[in-house]
């Protein structure tokens, strides 16, 4: 179990990666509540780190498939059912979301063209993929949750608190942060709660 939640760590620290290498930029970026902010930066940046920062997705996403199981290997086994569809659901998510992630360079090689026709349609498929992302991992987490909080898995209730889906609730409050803090947490916060999240999990695993 350990080892296939550490593989989920991984999956995270790897997705959190390509989400830097795609946007980061030490001047920050002001929420307007679009990615507009981010494919201002994205233009700028070199083509190729651009493009580096897509192809992480993919196979961040792949690992994170392979974490997503230790929801299975953690729950009772008279709710195995339950765990079993949280899993699938979260990988369906996130496999949009390796997507999601990839199609994210487009924005900004496409960004940079005076020509704003491209970077329109662009826009209109990947907001589809965010509904598939949002979708899938929203309930496969919610279900996670609510086996964590009855007490049908190895860990402690009180880890329901810091799961992925309760933890992305706070995410209002990531943008309060100052800048610099800003760009990193508020940046790459819906893997900055599976890091969290895994970390505590696999220190849950050792004791």
């Amino acid at each position: 179990m350990t080892t296939v939640i550490t593989v989920g760590l991984i999956g995270a620290l790897l997705m959190f990666c390509g989400d830097m290498t795609l946007y980061f930029d030490k001047d920050d970026y002001v929420q307007d509540g679009t990615i507009n902010p981010i494919i201002d930066i994205m233009k700028e940046l070199p083509p190729k780190r651009v493009m580096l920062g897509g192809l992480i997705g993919p196979v961040a996403a792949f690992l994170y498939c392979i974490g997503f199981y230790h929801i299975v290997l953690i729950t009772d086994e008279a709710f195995h059912n339950a765990a079993f569809a949280a899993f699938l659901l979260s990988c369906f998510g996130i496999i949009a979301g390796g997507a999601y992630h990839s199609h994210c360079a487009y924005l900004g090689l496409l960004g940079a063209d005076e020509h704003r026709d491209g970077l329109d349609i662009a826009m209109k498929y990947f907001q589809k993929l965010a509904l598939i992302l949002y979708a899938g991992e929203g309930l496969g987490l919610l279900i996670l949750i609510v086996l964590i909080a009855l007490g049908k898995t190895v860990f402690p209730q009180w880890m329901a608190l810091i799961s992925p889906g309760v933890l992305f609730l706070l995410k209002p409050l990531s943008r309060k942060l100052p800048k610099g803090l800003h760009m990193v947490i508020c940046g790459g916060y819906t893997n900055f709660i599976f890091i969290v999240y895994y970390a505590v999990a696999i220190m849950q695993t050792l004791l």
